[in-house]
């Protein structure tokens, strides 16, 4: 009995050891099989990793490439706009809408180089350069003139405001008269030297309209008024110059008779000195403020849009052309004065249009010198124009320019600027 007992346990253990060995050498295989399997998906993890880099690197390169392209088409736009600006509209018209979209194109530029500048890529030398090189066109847009310089003591000094006075809103309702006589009495009182009003109303038998003695006789100013002697509210509408100092000539710049566009202009005696000042109100977008707004409300409607959009075209060309006629003939006037000139008004033409390039041919724009911000003078539903300038020549030098924006009852915000006389060389 007992050897028989030993016996079987002997088999037994045998048994256990042996199942315990093919357990191990199982989970061997096992290990194995998972190491394989383990190594053959990190392999596998490598080559999608890889494949998506591939990818995600072929992408960002397209990308860049096309982010390129659009920047170099930018700066082709924007040189093209400004060779626009010296083609004369009435010779090639398209060149007119080119330089309208200039100011478009130099945000857009300015937009490329902060990109570049944030990427770290060396292709922001390209707007960089566009902005180096046409620094004057961003000072048309913008200026920062942060430093107001002080007029020198005992020097002659003359101030000239310049407003669109839009005929005192006359044409509006009565209800709209005590806005007119506030307009009235604010450019009465204004402490300029040399007013220039275009679209200038005056009614003498009435009693909110008699502009001429509100603004004039009751300051002892004195004045000249070049205008259509009649319209619809049976007044005397067209341009005005008011002066504190003796108006020694005068004279008008005439654009067709039945025009109500036009150029007044007088030499006013400063202190012994001549200073010769225009006053000039160039032809009209002819856009009405319905116009644009018809234009908002076609969104959606494409054959409303289309409508719209050649209507709007069509008075831009014709605005284009006939400033582009009209600046010549006033060049060809105050290049032929004897004094220093103030060539001030409503231009109806943007800084990027062949209109404001010819002025800057020989004179100087007041705002870019001595204005701050955007100089918007439009007070109308669209924004940022700055249609209405003083330039000034050789013998002048600004030392202020203020928009007057607390001024909201015309369709254009009152412009003024002071200037110093500069010594003669004999002085």
């Amino acid at each position: 009995m007992e050897s028989g007992s030993v016996e079987s346990n002997i088999q037994n253990t045998g048994k256990v050891r042996l199942g315990r060995t093919c357990f191990l050498r199982g989970c061997g295989a096992l290990s194995g099989v998972r190491a394989r399997y383990s190594v053959w998906w990190r392999r596998i993890d490598k080559v999608i990793i890889c494949k998506f880099a591939l990818v995600a690197g072929t992408f960002k390169k397209i990308r860049r490439r096309i982010w390129l392209i659009l920047n170099i088409g930018v700066v082709f736009w924007v040189l093209a706009g400004a060779f626009s600006m010296q083609v004369p509209p009435h010779e090639f018209w398209p060149a007119g809408f080119l330089a309208f979209s200039l100011p478009a194109a130099l945000v857009l530029n300015f937009l490329f180089l902060l990109y570049w500048l944030l990427r770290g890529s060396w292709y922001l030398v390209l707007p960089l350069a566009v902005v180096v090189l046409g620094w004057n066109y961003y000072g048309r847009l913008l200026n920062m003139q942060l430093v107001t310089q002080e007029v020198p003591t005992e020097a002659k000094t003359l101030h000239v405001l310049s407003f669109n006075v839009h005929m005192f809103r006359a044409y509006k309702d009565d209800k709209d008269r005590d806005a007119s006589e506030e307009m009235i009495e604010w450019i009465a009182t204004h402490p300029a030297d040399v007013y220039c009003l275009q679209e200038f109303y005056n009614d003498r038998e009435s009693t909110v309209y008699n502009a001429i003695s509100k603004i004039g006789t009751r300051y002892d100013k004195y004045r000249y008024t070049s205008g259509v002697p009649r319209n619809r509210n049976q007044g005397e509408f067209g341009v005005a110059i008011f002066s504190r100092y003796p108006i020694v000539n005068q004279g008008e710049i005439l654009f067709g008779q039945a025009s109500a566009n036009r150029v007044a202009w007088v030499d006013v005696d400063v202190k012994g000195d001549t200073v010769r000042v225009y006053a000039s109100h160039l032809q009209s977008m002819s856009i009405k403020q319905e116009d644009i707004e018809n234009t908002y409300t076609a969104f959606g409607n494409q054959a409303e849009m289309e409508r719209e959009g050649r209507n709007l075209a069509r008075r831009l060309r014709k605005g284009f052309i006939a400033r582009g006629q009209q600046v010549e003939v006033l060049r060809e006037h105050y290049t032929s004065s004897p004094y220093p000139v103030i060539v001030a008004g409503d231009f109806n033409d943007i800084p990027f249009s062949y209109t404001y390039q010819v002025l800057t041919g020989e004179l100087i724009n007041s705002f870019e010198v001595a204005g701050f911000g955007i100089g918007a003078t439009y007070n109308g539903p669209l924004p940022f124009l700055r249609i209405d300038n003083q330039f000034y020549s050789d013998g002048l030098r600004v030392y202020g320019f203020e928009t007057h924006h607390e001024m909201g009852l015309s369709d254009h915000y009152p412009i003024s600027a002071r200037y110093v006389l500069e010594p003669k060389a004999e002085d």
